[in-house]
């Protein structure tokens, strides 16, 4: 009808009294330079229109694409969308780019990220790694006990009642280490005590340290473990020491003579020095010790009395000893005490089951009477 109807673009479109608001969206894409401004961004859109109709309980949709870009099948999932309710259907508009919402750097973040992660966790193994070695090399230094007290700022002194001691000294090293060059002593002295070291650790007892050519160990402490046991674990491995230095050749092929000697007693051990802290020994057994290996003869192995008479009660192996004789008399004279009667031990065998029962009551004796010099040792820390 004439007056009820508006001709847009040549289409007549009929009115009945209320606003109608008319949208040509070609011409406003047109006008609108949508594409190019998305097309310049890198950029991908799709905008779509719900229309819902209901007849009945019956509810449909029908989704029509009003617009779109050329390549808006590439939008990723993770795209940005917007929702317009308009009553009886619904508009909506993707946006995303091509490749997702990944920033330009992410491509070479990823490597810089891994090979800074690789450099760092590399850095801590190194760190972790050197603090092992220096665990490991302080463990060689000092016993793990002492290492606990020294942490906690405690002075380490500890008091025990019965240990047993090995001092080892090679025979005719000045002469020999004269007609060597100083790398070939050391290399020599570094073989043949790596060989010890590994001795001490199979017999469970403590390298005290090598001064020159001696060669220094202890049973018994810092672990601690009875008398009898302590002189039974150095015994065997000066045995085996001896036996090791049988079999030891020079570069040049030359064979080396050690003598040995152990004394057992009560000692004080501790930590001495700041700077380069120091665990030692002192007492009159230490000094037995020494002179044990010094009046002995060399490649056998001389032993005190205490340390004779412990090996008797040893618990697991039986020790065949004979009593030194010197031109018919007994013993030898040690300086600082006279004419000592010592022993020579030869060989070591193990024991039936029924002696090692025995020997282990009389173990657990001996332990309970070494059970007063924990508060001494209280009582000084």
């Amino acid at each position: 009808m004439d007056g009820h109807s508006i001709i847009v673009d040549g289409v007549d479109y009929p009115c009945w009294g209320f606003a109608v608001v008319l949208l040509n969206w070609r011409t406003l894409k047109e006008q609108s330079d949508i594409y190019e401004n998305f097309e310049r961004e890198g950029m991908e859109f799709k905008l779509t229109r719900t229309d819902i109709k209901m007849e009945g309980t019956k509810r449909t949709e029908k989704v029509t694409t009003i617009a779109e870009s050329s390549q808006a099948y590439l939008i990723a999932k993770d795209n940005v969308t917007l929702d317009l309710d308009t009553g009886d259907n619904g508009w909506v508009i993707a946006v995303g780019y091509r490749d997702g919402f990944s920033p330009n750097y992410k491509v070479w973040a990823y490597p810089i990220i891994f090979c800074c992660s690789f450099i760092f966790s590399f850095m801590v193994m190194l760190v972790l790694v050197s603090k092992r070695q220096h665990e490991f090399l302080l463990n060689k230094l000092l016993p793990p006990r002492v290492i606990r007290k020294l942490r906690k700022g405690k002075t380490v002194v500890e008091k025990y009642n019965m240990v047993t001691i090995f001092f080892s000294d090679i025979v005719g090293y000045t002469k020999m280490s004269s007609e060597m060059t100083p790398r070939e002593v050391m290399k020599m002295l570094n073989s043949l005590y790596s060989i010890f070291d590994k001795l001490a650790d199979k017999y469970n007892i403590f390298k005290v340290e090598t001064i020159g050519d001696a060669y220094i160990a202890l049973g018994g402490a810092p672990n601690k473990c009875s008398g009898p046991e302590a002189a039974e674990r150095v015994t065997l491995f000066a045995l085996e020491a001896l036996q090791a230095v049988k079999d030891f050749e020079t570069e040049d092929g030359a064979k080396i003579y050690i003598r040995a000697g152990l004394a057992s007693g009560p000692i004080v051990a501790g930590v001495v020095g700041s700077s380069l802290p120091k665990y030692t020994m002192f007492g009159d057994t230490v000094n037995f010790a020494s002179r044990m290996e010094s009046t002995s003869i060399k490649m056998r192995l001389q032993v005190s009395p205490v340390t004779h008479r412990l090996l008797l009660d040893a618990p697991n192996y039986k020790f065949m000893c004979e009593q030194r004789r010197e031109g018919g008399e007994i013993g030898v004279e040690v300086k600082g005490k006279g004419r000592q009667i010592t022993y020579w031990v030869d060989s070591a065998s193990r024991m039936t089951e029924t002696r090692q029962t025995s020997a282990r009551i009389r173990e657990e004796e001996l332990d309970r009477e070494d059970d007063s010099q924990d508060c001494w040792e209280n009582e000084n820390v």
